[in-house]
């Protein structure tokens, strides 16, 4: 079965950075993988369902391939549950696997919701209110007391450092009301002082952190967002912030995503947002990182074939280890045998280190029959089993 990867993205955003380049990765990754790829617009895609059967329908043409892997991007604050994640949910219900899922991006759609989603789980998060309805913002300004002053208040649904506020007291908070729009929700969040104007944006992918970036503010304001002035720059994260923004990743179920964390007095880490659509031209140009190429990697590695090859090869080791404690080697005959049949059961070492695939390397235990002659019978170090098979793993794996 021929593999195939399409990309789908919102015309609104198909020009900008994130976009372009992971199309151009995808379609360099594809090629050198022999992997077929498509682009789409979400607004080319008609959905069709004839004869009880999903379908596909892209400028006035029936879709007869289907592609195994569907890298997203749409804009989460536009999102439109009626459309675009109409769009999602029918590709996923036709079997195909999408990076991001339609469930996880909605988890990020509006703020609020990401932490209805991580609540109860024992991630830090800062305590926060929102509410029902689009014309009771003056409601909170009481409700909000809890909270202390001043209070953080941001749209549920703006990106970017956009629709947040620093209300200092309850006057603030009213005169607020008379400025903002009310067509979606705000929430009332704890001020978290300590990281007044600046956060860590950690960058998942595939339930790994590949870089983190500290993001400042330059002007005094509260936001730390590149796209308003602020400056970033590559910084470590302790095994605390990872594992945290890996929980994070996990819980809302997002294969590509950037947690922003906010940093305490005692180094530890409250949880700010999460983003499905995360921004990355900062972050590359800080960290030195192709985001792009790295979410490349990832769909290709998400294909069945990959998957099916990864597994096989992964059931080779478990067996083998099973097998043997120890390297055994067949020797070869004086009559000279092919590699596959000379070598026969290695396993790899027991150790923590050496039990992960990608860490895997040849045992360097000498084999059981060590007399010169049998030595001198054994296949040549490029047929080493181990040393194909770890390689193998780790390509696949990576």
């Amino acid at each position: 079965m021929c593999s195939r990867v399409w990309f789908v993205t919102d015309r609104r955003i198909s020009q900008e950075y994130p976009q372009v380049q992971i199309l151009r990765a995808l379609k360099e990754r594809c090629a050198d993988e022999d992997v077929e790829f498509r682009y789409l617009l979400m607004d080319q895609i008609v959905l069709t369902i004839s004869q009880g059967q999903l379908g596909l329908r892209v400028e006035q043409e029936l879709v007869t391939s289907y592609p195994q892997v569907v890298v997203v991007r749409v804009p989460t604050p536009w999102v439109q549950s009626d459309s675009d994640i109409t769009v999602l949910r029918h590709l996923e219900k036709m079997g195909c696997r999408l990076i991001n899922r339609p469930q996880a991006i909605l988890n990020c759609v509006n703020k609020f919701w990401t932490f209805q989603e991580l609540a109860g789980h024992g991630v830090p998060l800062p305590d926060t209110f929102s509410y029902g309805g689009h014309d009771n913002f003056r409601k909170m300004i009481d409700e909000a007391e809890p909270l202390g002053y001043p209070v953080v208040v941001k749209n549920a649904r703006g990106h970017r450092g956009k629709a947040v506020f620093l209300a200092r007291d309850k006057h603030h908070l009213t005169d607020l009301c008379h400025l903002i729009r009310h067509d979606t929700p705000y929430l009332f969040q704890e001020y978290v002082k300590e990281s007044h104007g600046r956060d860590v944006r950690v960058v998942l992918v595939g339930g790994r952190v590949i870089g983190s970036m500290l993001r400042c503010s330059t002007d005094g304001r509260m936001q730390s967002n590149c796209s308003l002035g602020g400056v970033g720059m590559m910084c470590p994260l302790s095994e605390q912030g990872k594992q945290l923004a890996i929980e994070v990743s996990n819980i809302l179920g997002m294969d590509v995503c950037g947690v922003d964390l906010l940093q305490l007095n005692d180094g530890s880490f409250v949880v700010c947002e999460a983003n499905a659509n995360v921004g990355f031209i900062a972050f590359d140009q800080a960290c030195g990182i192709d985001v792009a190429g790295i979410i490349a990697d990832f769909a290709l590695s998400t294909l069945p074939s990959r998957l099916t090859r990864k597994m096989s090869l992964l059931s080779v080791v478990s067996s083998t280890s099973e097998t043997s404690s120890e390297p055994e080697v067949c020797i070869v005959s004086a009559g000279g045998g092919s590699m596959p049949e000379a070598v026969c059961n290695m396993s790899v070492g027991s150790s923590s280190s050496e039990s992960d695939p990608e860490l895997a390397e040849p045992s360097q235990s000498p084999p059981r029959h060590s007399s010169a002659s049998a030595l001198s019978d054994l296949p040549d170090a490029a047929y080493n089993f181990n040393t194909l098979l770890a390689n193998e793993i780790k390509l696949l794996t990576e």
